[in-house]
């Protein structure tokens, strides 16, 4: 199921960037397309595979895994009301059916820390927070109908509590770990990070997305601000600690690098208003996240269990030319920051090419 969700969730970042100017449908629609579709979707499957790891326990049912198609479910409902195919007010009834699954989610990971051997890894509760603030945000989806007068301000909370929450938190958690495991070079400081740096992260969220809901600049600017110090820290330790993988011409590091890069880029841009919110986010945040991931991920989610050869060499071959394709991804992180308006060009040349590296990896393997 994660290979297929990949799948769909790269697919779709694609069409997002490419047929809108081709394929007449209302903005909204590639937004949930990408957002409430691919990544939350997406997002619940990871947990599935990483909360066992973290919690140190077995892994998920059977049933429990399951859930993602719930999720995806009600985001396919989310879309076809936008685009008009269903009555909008269905709308609710699908953010509904993703809080039920939420719920579910949220139980079950708060349940696998306290059977966790030991004390569970700090990451478990970046991803509890980060579902916290997807019930937020869903929240506000099912009000938007209900609360008409508060239309823009629920629909902005929504979509910044998404991002720079639910998204903003399962990432910077999960490239915590991912990095250095990608590289191989273990990071000592990672959990001790990790726990200290929680506090500001959803501070920063919330601070960002009722800022941006209320049009309180202040506000946003705070949290933007809040954001910024563990992103610096993190970014400090890879410099210090990771620089040649980093700066490789191969490998999963470079993409993952230019990730982070591209989420402080996409916090600074909504933070101060220097770009649409999603100009920057998805071509130079969420695109170079999911081809790191998937260059380093997608032959475990093939393959389960012990590492052999042949995910090593998958890796190899997935991650081949990684350092190019994440420098096709930061001129759309930047250059929007630097007053420039940029379409993501270079950033779709990149996914296209890794899609293209990934499907042939597929029919090969």
């Amino acid at each position: 199921m994660l290979i297929a969700l990949l799948a769909v969730s790269l697919a779709l970042l694609a069409a997002a960037l490419a047929l809108p100017q081709a394929v007449a449908a209302p903005p909204a629609f590639w937004v949930h397309g990408i957002l409430a579709v691919g990544v939350m979707s997406l997002i619940p499957a990871a947990m599935q595979h990483f909360v066992p790891v973290l919690a140190r326990g077995q892994g998920v049912s059977p049933r429990m895994a399951r859930l993602p198609l719930l999720m995806l479910a009600s985001g396919v409902v989310a879309s076809l009301a936008l685009l008009g195919v269903v009555p909008f007010a269905v709308i609710s009834g699908a953010a509904g059916l993703a809080l039920l699954g939420l719920a579910i989610l949220l139980a079950w990971v708060l349940h696998r820390g306290r059977q966790a051997v030991g004390r569970p890894h700090p990451g478990l509760y970046w991803y509890a927070a980060a579902l916290a603030c997807l019930a937020l945000g869903l929240i506000a989806a099912v009000l938007i109908p209900l609360w008409p007068q508060w239309h823009a301000a629920l629909r902005a909370f929504h979509l910044h509590i998404n991002l720079y929450g639910f998204v903003g938190l399962t990432a910077v958690g999960t490239l915590q770990v991912l990095l250095p495991t990608a590289t191989g070079r273990a990071d000592p400081e990672v959990a001790g990070r990790l726990k200290r740096d929680l506090k500001w992260a959803v501070a920063g969220s919330l601070a960002l997305a009722v800022g941006q809901a209320f049009a309180v600049r202040g506000l946003a600017l705070a949290g933007a601000s809040f954001w910024a110090w563990p992103l610096a820290r993190l970014l400090h330790a890879w410099w210090r600690q990771q620089g040649p993988s980093i700066f490789a011409l191969h490998g999963a590091a470079p993409a993952l690098a230019a990730a982070t890069v591209g989420f402080a880029c996409a916090l600074a841009g909504a933070a101060l208003g220097l770009a649409a919110p999603l100009a920057i986010f998805l071509p130079g945040f969420l695109m170079p996240l999911i081809v790191g991931a998937a260059s380093q991920l997608a032959p475990v989610f093939l393959r389960p269990g012990v590492a052999t050869d042949w995910h090593a060499r998958s890796r190899a071959r997935l991650g081949r030319w990684g350092g190019l394709r994440a420098l096709s991804f930061l001129p759309a992180a930047l250059l929007p920051v630097l007053g420039y308006q940029c379409a993501g060009i270079s950033a779709l040349f990149g996914l296209l090419w890794f899609g293209a590296v990934f499907v042939v990896w597929l029919l090969r393997d």
